[in-house]
């Protein structure tokens, strides 16, 4: 088990030594996951919709991808984090920004359906 400031000295190791920026953020994300793939995905949902533009593809693809696997632990886990609902956090952001709903609006349906959404 890798401890929080262990993981934090790993990331700052990486981000320090690698000129690489690309490269440094996919190897962060890679010893994230390795360290708590929930929290992870907690903290890319939790980006995604609080940024000023919403991020409704990362949003789409995560949830879409997750929602058979470990899903509801990924909405326990944000809930526990960061004090809100991850379902309604992420209908608020959409609805703050319709565009998203008309450019996406099969995979916000998708979302719908796993969420049991009323469209």
């Amino acid at each position: 088990v890798v401890s929080t400031q262990s993981t934090e000295m790993i990331e700052s190791s990486i981000k320090k030594s690698l000129h690489d920026e690309f490269l440094s953020l996919c190897l962060v994300m890679w010893v994230k996951s390795i360290k708590n793939v929930t929290r992870l995905f907690s903290e890319l949902l939790y980006q995604s919709v609080t940024s000023l533009t919403a991020d409704s593809a990362r949003v789409i693809r995560i949830v879409v991808g997750r929602s058979e696997i470990d899903l509801n632990q990924i909405k326990s886990h944000y809930m526990m984090q960061y004090n809100k609902q991850l379902q309604l956090a992420v209908q608020q952001k959409m609805w703050q920004r319709p565009c998203v709903l008309h450019d996406n609006n099969h995979d916000y349906q998708e979302l719908g359906k796993i969420w049991n959404w009323d469209n």
